[in-house]
């Protein structure tokens, strides 16, 4: 799913860490809204992530660097985290 924000007039294009590509540094959102799980774990806004690898079928784990922590999530975890790109 796609999220468009406009911004001061600009369009900015937001996606989720499940459609992140791979190896490509993000931000997560300062206004995306995790379960406090999430957030123990180090996905904090304006953290930096990006995807390391994913699992050959679609329905398998993400592999995800967070700062300097590396995780495995769910799609459905991947997908509650709102990312936009790292300055």
């Amino acid at each position: 799913m796609r999220i468009v924000l406009i911004y001061k007039d600009t369009i900015v294009l937001t996606l989720n860490l499940k459609e992140a590509v791979i190896g490509q540094w993000h931000r997560i959102q300062a206004t995306s809204s995790h379960n406090q799980r999430m957030e123990e774990l180090g996905f904090l806004p304006l953290e930096k992530v990006k995807v390391l690898r994913r699992s050959w079928f679609s329905s398998g784990a993400l592999v995800v660097q967070v700062g300097d922590a590396v995780f495995a999530l769910r799609p459905c975890e991947a997908q509650m985290v709102l990312l936009e790109p790292a300055a």
